[in-house]
């Protein structure tokens, strides 16, 4: 922690001229939201360090947040900035219906999938314990029950609002210092609800940076100068002050030193390396310390309430899996995480695994160098090879509609993979002098997102990735197809699942030793109001490969139910049969796609 302050004391005093004090601003006179709310019960929530450069409350606006004047925060932000970002999508203001004083009353954020966490002294504005009758709302002025809802916006000068109702409140602490400040809510899965942010592993150590995400309102509890020069006049929409954890546990709570003020109750406290929860907010004491419930004492609560979370791997783990994990020359394909079968769902039924090989081809499954399930693992994506035919049995991958960025191709570098043998792919000796491409099974741009968006480009590039494809084929229905996919999960901020491969038929023809295939698959899942969902698609390029030096002939793309695909390439895909609306009766079983129009989703 001395580090911190000693890197920021000598920033404070380059820039300024002085030494470290207060930097002050002028405050800036400006409100956004409603009227300040505090919490009539809970702890004070503090301003630690009382100046805006040293520990800023930074706004939040489309998802991300401002940079930070001071260098020394941008260096330990910026190259987290995607971490934060996700766990700033999954936090929200809670706010009320019916309730005779206040219109919000704090800050949630997800914790599982459909349940969000707050503090008790914030829900015992809204519901009261009766102990083993439940958490029923208390009644508002009217005589009718009050009614809860989770805001994930309210961002400053942003109109758009995405709310999602409480439909259940599922545990509120007794009360008592003795007992964490902790409370349950279940979420309405009216519409795709946010990732619940995963606990931190292990025991958090001092001087870990964190920054707590929610929402500070206006609060007279702490000195009004401090508060406009590190708030600045704008209350009741998102911020992100980033800080330090203070010393070690004292039981269930844990110290950090982030700017917070009454609204922040119930915040996330984010350690910004691993951007996994290290605690709830729930108070503090001006220029002392702000508290938290620990990452552990949560986990025991939700233990107790059967309640699974996901959790994050301990520092400890993640440093031997460092150590162990195999290494290239240059680091290529070292540290790969793959395809996440927790994408869409830590739990089942949202959970959705590998596609896994029938018994009649599993043998044929090429083996891998330190995998011992023998899957080729990329960044978001995963790879089985065949050994026989040197291509790809499938191909997996996640993409994350809310986080893509763009990244221009340039001069493209074709490599092998040295993790499985040479004879068990083809190289550019295929694709030389014809009217072959090199097909990317992972459409290029499908990885790309989050902080490791130009690794994901990187890695595509590898021959593992490519299958033969005529020239004329990337320029039509599939292409058209993938992008369809690919700007639609962008345009709603979708999370998708693609699966991909070639029909790897007996009869397909020979070119240059490599059985060409004349069919490809593809099998897309998302969740829907709250279910999973997946559709099934199947192109041929029968008539480009009979003649593949000098006709173009035509192809065509249907869309079929995904036992069909099951069936063309042994193949199970588990929860995705059941999830495919073409597995319906009533629906026809095969549809050729000419237009966009004829998908049916």
């Amino acid at each position: 922690m001395s580090d911190l302050r000693d890197r920021l004391d000598a920033e404070i005093e380059k820039i300024f001229g002085v030494l470290p004090g207060a930097v002050r601003q002028p405050p800036r006179l400006e409100s956004a939201g409603a009227a300040p709310v505090l919490s009539s019960t809970g702890g004070l929530e503090a301003i630690i360090v009382a100046d805006e450069f040293r520990r800023p409350a930074l706004i939040v606006r489309n998802s991300t947040f401002e940079r930070p004047r001071s260098r020394t925060w941008q260096s330990i932000l910026d190259p987290q900035r995607s971490r934060i970002e996700r766990a700033i999508r999954s936090t929200g203001r809670l706010e009320l219906s019916g309730h005779s004083s206040f219109d919000w009353v704090g800050t949630a954020w997800m914790i599982a999938e459909d349940i969000a966490i707050t503090n008790r002294h914030v829900a015992s504005l809204f519901a009261r314990s009766l102990g083993r009758s439940g958490f029923p709302m208390l009644r508002g002025p009217g005589g009718d029950p009050m009614k809860a809802r989770i805001d994930f916006r309210e961002e400053f000068r942003v109109p758009t609002a995405f709310e999602i109702p409480v439909e259940k409140v599922l545990y509120i602490a007794e009360p008592g210092e003795d007992h964490p400040d902790v409370a349950l809510l279940r979420l309405a899965r009216e519409r795709r609800l946010p990732d619940p942010i995963e606990l931190f592993g292990g025991g958090i150590e001092p001087g870990r940076n964190v920054v707590v995400i929610g929402y500070p309102a206006n609060d007279p509890r702490n000195p009004a100068a401090a508060v406009g020069d590190v708030f600045g006049g704008v209350f009741d929409v998102k911020r992100l002050s980033p800080g330090q954890i203070l010393g070690p546990p004292d039981g269930f709570r844990i110290r950090h030193d982030c700017s917070t003020l009454g609204g922040n109750s119930g915040s996330v406290v984010l350690d910004v390396e691993t951007g996994t929860a290290a605690g709830l907010h729930f108070g503090g004491n001006f220029r002392v310390a702000n508290i938290a419930v620990s990452a552990d004492q949560l986990k025991k609560i939700l233990s107790k309430l059967k309640i699974q979370v996901p959790v994050g791997e301990s520092l400890e783990a993640r440093k031997k899996a460092r150590k162990a994990a195999p290494q290239r020359a240059g680091g290529l394909f070292a540290n790969r995480g793959g395809y996440r079968a927790d994408f869409l769902g830590s739990l089942p039924p949202l959970r959705v695994p590998l596609p896994k090989p029938s018994s009649r081809i599993a043998g044929d499954i090429a083996p891998v160098k330190g995998a011992a399930d023998d899957i080729l693992r990329y960044t978001h994506f995963s790879i089985a090879m065949s050994r026989t035919r040197r291509l790809a049995r499938f191909a997996a991958v996640n993409i994350d509609g809310r986080d893509g960025v763009h990244i221009r191709r340039t001069g493209d570098k074709w490599v092998l993979d040295p993790r499985i043998a040479p004879e068990h792919q083809v190289g550019d000796e295929l694709y030389r002098d014809n009217d072959l491409d090199r097909g990317h099974l992972v459409r290029r741009l499908d990885p790309v997102w989050g902080e490791d968006a130009e690794q994901a480009n990187s890695d595509t590039f590898v021959f593992t990735n490519a299958t033969p494809q005529h020239a004329q084929l990337n320029q039509r229905t599939w292409n058209d197809l993938e992008e369809y996919v690919l700007g639609n999960t962008q345009a709603h901020e979708l999370k998708v699942n693609v699966f991909t491969g070639p029909v790897l038929a007996g009869d397909d023809p020979e070119y240059r030793g490599v059985q060409l295939p004349q069919q490809f698959w593809k099998v897309v899942s998302l969740v829907h109001g709250g279910k999973l969902h997946a559709t099934a698609y199947v192109l041929s390029q029968r008539d480009l490969i009979s003649g593949l030096e000098f006709v173009f002939g035509q192809f065509r793309t249907f869309q079929v139910p995904v036992a069909e695909v099951e069936r063309m390439t042994d193949l199970g895909f588990g929860p995705l049969r059941k999830a495919d609306p073409l597995g319906e009766a009533e629906v026809a079983p095969v549809r050729e796609i000419v237009r966009l129009e004829d998908i049916v989703l």
